[in-house]
């Protein structure tokens, strides 16, 4: 009997040696799955950025008849000795109206982001609408649309042939990212599913065959000729109609705030204006990416207004602090993740991380509250941090903090006016984002 016992107890400390090991196993593999190339792509491994400023691709006439010369910028890691890196190109916003170019900030900041982290990535500039009142006009609008999409496959044409003739910003065109903000992402979502003028309406082709030449169709069907990309970035971008997403080797990464009155979040006019085409936002456009199983994930910011990491209420803009800089840090490392398989190629291995919008509701006491409260975090969460936010119901950030998870419970303690609010606690890891939220209201 004392024998079977040893023998027992042999046995149950071999199958916990044995668990043991494998759990080793997988945490060492599992750690370089997510980095094989020594932080590159996902990290800031070089310091300094240097910046091609104003290159010139084309020289186009306006709608007003205005000629205009276009031009984008490249940044690349400074120091860098890598022979070729992939490359990241971007595209601004401003609603299709002569407001912003290559230089607008939030660019910039991406830029130099993804450029300190090995990419080469490139800012370019289009043919926008002059007339502010263009916007009013749903002729006018898909006329600069369709100038935009001819534009950036001009932009690329032209660095194609820096490619053919030297390589000189030392590209690998079998590692190339698109995306953009606002109009640009919309400009971004063309790209990657309109493939003929006869996808659209009509009355929509005579339009831009008038703006844009009786070779656009051709254009369109060749767009892909000498370079696809890999992934197509949308930050509050929409798209004209759902059925042209289809999986065409393109991963998807989708990012949207959920209180955007400018791009509908779902599907609506833009601005809410009746006389421009409605289009589909990132809410629509999540689930048929799925269905048609394209690599696609959705970075859903509840109660953000347009372009999540603006701060776009009048306080905000009175005082130019436009940009969030904690909501842009999410957004940036979550590009990051999401792109670092098709930039390191790390055996094809996939590390971007999942946005899961947790159907588990926090639990909240009291609630109502006098701005004094508790929030119970779930058990299941026991590594990483968590960020929380709290939203009025105009989407306006009120309140943000970060907190370290060895908690079981957030103390709150916060003068706020009475009414509802929107609580959102973000628990972040190196692969998952996992979304809490709660109605809270706050009482006298």
């Amino acid at each position: 009997m004392k024998k079977k016992r040893i023998l027992v107890q042999e046995i149950h400390i071999m199958t916990r040696f044995f668990y043991t090991f494998i759990f080793a196993l997988f945490v060492v593999f599992s750690a370089h799955a997510e980095d094989c190339t020594n932080g590159r792509y996902l990290k800031p491994v070089f310091e300094k950025v240097d910046v091609t400023k104003n290159i010139k691709y084309a020289r186009k006439k306006q709608s007003d008849g205005a000629y205009i010369e276009l031009k984008y910028d490249i940044y690349q890691p400074q120091g860098d000795t890598m022979a070729e890196r992939p490359v990241m190109l971007l595209i601004h916003g401003g609603a299709y109206l002569k407001l912003l170019d290559q230089n607008s900030p939030d660019i910039v900041l991406l830029c130099n982001y993804f450029a300190q982290r090995g990419y080469v990535t490139v800012s370019i500039d289009y043919r926008q609408e002059p007339n502010l009142l263009g916007l009013l006009s749903e002729e006018t609008m898909v006329k600069a649309v369709a100038r935009a999409l001819i534009d950036t496959k001009d932009a690329v044409d032209h660095m194609m042939l820096t490619y053919q003739n030297g390589n000189p910003y030392r590209i690998d065109t079998s590692k190339a990212i698109i995306g953009g903000v606002s109009a640009g992402a919309v400009s971004t979502m063309f790209i990657a599913y309109l493939d003929s003028l006869q996808m659209l309406p009509q009355h929509y082709q005579n339009w831009i065959i008038e703006a844009t030449g009786d070779s656009s169709d051709y254009i369109l069907r060749h767009k892909f000729d000498v370079v696809k990309p890999k992934a197509a970035i949308s930050i509050s971008g929409a798209v004209l109609d759902t059925s042209w997403i289809r999986n065409n080797g393109i991963d998807l990464l989708l990012i949207h705030g959920s209180a955007d009155e400018i791009v509908p979040y779902n599907y609506d006019h833009p601005f809410h204006l009746p006389m421009l085409p409605k289009l589909y936002g990132g809410k629509a456009q999540y689930p048929v990416a799925i269905r048609e199983g394209i690599r696609c994930e959705f970075e859903d910011w509840i109660g953000r207004g347009h372009v999540p990491f603006f701060n776009l209420d009048i306080a905000s803009i009175l005082t130019l602090n436009l940009i969030d800089f904690d909501v842009l840090d999410s957004t940036q490392r979550h590009i990051a993740e999401f792109c670092y398989n098709i930039a390191a190629n790390c055996d094809g291995r996939v590390t971007g991380i999942r946005e899961n919008i947790m159907q588990e509701k926090l639990h909240i006491f009291p609630n109502p509250s006098s701005g004094n409260f508790t929030i119970q975090l779930p058990k299941q969460v026991t590594l990483g941090e968590w960020n929380m936010q709290l939203f009025d119901l105009s989407g306006r950030q009120v309140f943000a903090r970060t907190y370290d998870y060895n908690t079981a419970q957030i103390s709150v303690n916060e003068t706020l006016p009475p009414g509802m609010y929107l609580l959102k606690m973000n628990y972040l890891s190196s692969l998952e984002n996992l979304v809490y939220t709660q109605k809270l209201v706050i009482t006298q």
